[in-house]
C-alpha cells in the first residue's frame, strides 16, 4: 500500500463522518424536491454515500469501544474480487473501497467474539443506515418510484452481503470468529 492511499484515523474519521451528515442531508434535500427525477437520483446517491462512508467507520467505531486502535485508513480494492464468481470478483478488483487498518495485538488481545463484532461492524453498520433512510424514505413521503427503488437498493446491499460477504469479506470473517471458542466451553453440539 503505498503511502499516497492511507489517511489518519482521526483526518478520515472525520472526513467520513461528514459524508455520512452530507448524505443525510441530501436525503432530507430529495424529499422536499417536487422533480421525480431529483428526488430519485439524490436519494440513490445519499444511499450510495452512506453505505460508502459508514462501512469503514463501523469497524473504527467498533474497534475503538474495544480498545483497538486505527494504525490509518487506506484506499483499497475489495475482498469479493477473491471470489470465484466472475463478475463479483472483476467488480471487487476494480471498485475501491475504504479499509481501516488495525492495530494487530490489540486486536489479537481480544476475545474471539469481540474481534468478531469489529469484523462484521462495517456490514451491519452500513446496511443499517441504510435501513433508516429507507424508513425516512418511507415515512417523508417520497414518490412510489424512488420508494421501490430505495427498497431494491437497500434489498441489493443486504443479499450482496449475504451472498458474497459471508464468503470472502467481513462477515465471513465475523462467523470464523464466533466459531472459535475458549477451551472448556460447550459450542454447539461440542464438547471440549
Amino acid at each position: 500500500m503505498e503511502n499516497a492511499s492511507r489517511a489518519s484515523p482521526r483526518l478520515a474519521s472525520s472526513l467520513l463522518v461528514l459524508v455520512a451528515v452530507l448524505s443525510a442531508l441530501l436525503l432530507v434535500f430529495s424529499g422536499a424536491s417536487s422533480n421525480l427525477l431529483v428526488q430519485i437520483i439524490t436519494m440513490l446517491v445519499s444511499m450510495g454515500l452512506v453505505f460508502y462512508a459508514s462501512h469503514p467507520l463501523g469497524h473504527y467505531f467498533v474497534s475503538r469501544a474495544y480498545g483497538v486502535g486505527t494504525e490509518y485508513f487506506f484506499v483499497g480494492r475489495s475482498d469479493f474480487r477473491k471470489l470465484t464468481v466472475k463478475p463479483m470478483s472483476f467488480v471487487g478488483a476494480i471498485l475501491p473501497t475504504i479499509g481501516t487498518k488495525l492495530k494487530k495485538g490489540e486486536l489479537a488481545s481480544l476475545s474471539p467474539r469481540k474481534r468478531g463484532y469489529v469484523f462484521g461492524a462495517g456490514v451491519l453498520v452500513s446496511n443499517a443506515l441504510v435501513g433508516i433512510q429507507l424508513a425516512y424514505v418511507l415515512v417523508a413521503g417520497f414518490s412510489l418510484l424512488a420508494v421501490l427503488l430505495g427498497a431494491l437498493f437497500f434489498l441489493g446491499t443486504v443479499a450482496t452481503e449475504l451472498m458474497f460477504s459471508t464468503k470472502v469479506g467481513d462477515l465471513g470473517k465475523m462467523r470464523r470468529e464466533f466459531e472459535k471458542h475458549v477451551p472448556g466451553s460447550v459450542v454447539a453440539g461440542h464438547s471440549p
